[in-house]
């Protein structure tokens, strides 16, 4: 009975510490914003139209400056209605970009390992419906995004990043103590260049990332989350999806969840 329990023991040891090297390893590749000192500070480009989303992105700005590595700063937008990148920024922008399958998209430019642009979208053809119109929903979405542009890919856990759970839950609303724990492993190592405004050496072309599904490239897991599109010379552009159904979810579904 004793050695039964001893290896009941070690078989929950070894299940626990999976657990927490799971939750612990969510970062995409190894790609992240090149800089010479931490914390950095990373702009995020309000394009945003309504006070309303303009909030949701005070608090979403400071719940990732928490971050020990990095901080965040709203700064005016460059992007314009198109939501075009800016080098060493993220662009942040809400438009009604159709009901075309995605209620946010994270999208990212990289140079080799080097993050130079991004930009993160909120698509109020889906946020403006009965169904999608709830606050929770806004900042969840609006927070993933963001911090898919740190480096940051899913995790199964109460915080923003999960992309599976907690959609209109106000406990999913922002990052958790592994979120913060992983942008660490992340930004543990310096670099000899840096690629964050207003300091970056190595800068990308200002571009415009595609708003329909078919333009994202190439899948990049086997969800549907995350695709990519080679630019050549190096460069590639990764594009997160938080999915929703197509068409206008009110039609047959009229109350919010």
């Amino acid at each position: 009975m004793k050695r039964l329990s001893k290896i009941t023991a070690v078989f929950t040891v070894v299940a626990f510490l999976a657990t927490v090297q799971a939750f612990a390893t969510h970062s995409w590749g190894t790609y992240h914003w090149a800089r010479t000192s931490n914390p950095f500070t990373l702009q995020l480009g309000n394009n945003l139209s309504t006070a309303e989303w303009q909030g949701y992105l005070g608090s979403v700005s400071t719940d990732w400056s928490a971050s020990t590595v990095l901080d965040t700063s709203g700064v005016g937008g460059s992007g314009g209605a198109s939501c075009k990148a800016k080098s060493g920024t993220v662009q942040v922008c809400n438009r009604k970009y159709g009901f075309n399958g995605w209620l946010g998209l994270a999208q990212i430019w990289v140079s080799g390992s080097h993050i130079v642009q991004a930009t993160s979208k909120v698509n109020d053809s889906y946020f403006n419906t009965n169904t999608y119109n709830n606050g929770n929903a806004k900042r969840h979405v609006l927070c993933q995004e963001i911090g898919h542009t740190f480096g940051l890919s899913h995790q199964t856990a109460v915080s923003c990043m999960d992309d599976k759970n907690g959609l209109f839950d106000a406990t999913y609303v922002s990052p958790d103590a592994h979120d913060y724990a992983q942008l660490e492993t992340i930004y543990s190592s310096l670099d000899a260049t840096s690629t964050v405004a207003p300091t970056l050496v190595a800068a990308a072309a200002d571009d415009e990332g595609p708003d329909e599904p078919g333009d994202f490239g190439s899948p990049a897991d086997g969800n549907g989350r995350l695709f990519v599109k080679d630019l050549g010379d190096g460069r590639k552009l990764f594009t997160f999806v938080i999915p929703a159904p197509a068409g206008n979810p009110d039609k047959g579904n009229p109350d919010k969840p």
